[in-house]
């Protein structure tokens, strides 16, 4: 398990991982070789770019695995 508060520093750290979090309309989504491209605000919010070169912003509230292992708050 990892505790959303490590979120932070793992994205900086970790040049590709994989995430899953659930979006604003409730969907589950999934992502593969993602890279962390910045912080927002408090860093709450984070943008990742995937694979296709799409940038997502993705609260880390909403978080529910990283790199396979599940998130808690």
């Amino acid at each position: 398990m990892i505790h959303v508060s490590k979120i932070h520093t793992l994205v900086e750290t970790i040049k590709e991982f994989s995430i899953k979090w659930i979006s604003e309309q409730g969907e589950i989504i999934s992502c593969d070789r993602c890279v962390f491209t910045s912080f927002h605000g408090k860093g709450n919010t984070f943008n990742i770019m995937l694979p296709s070169r799409e940038v997502r912003t993705v609260n880390r509230y909403t978080l529910l695995e990283f790199n396979g292992e599940e998130v808690v708050l």
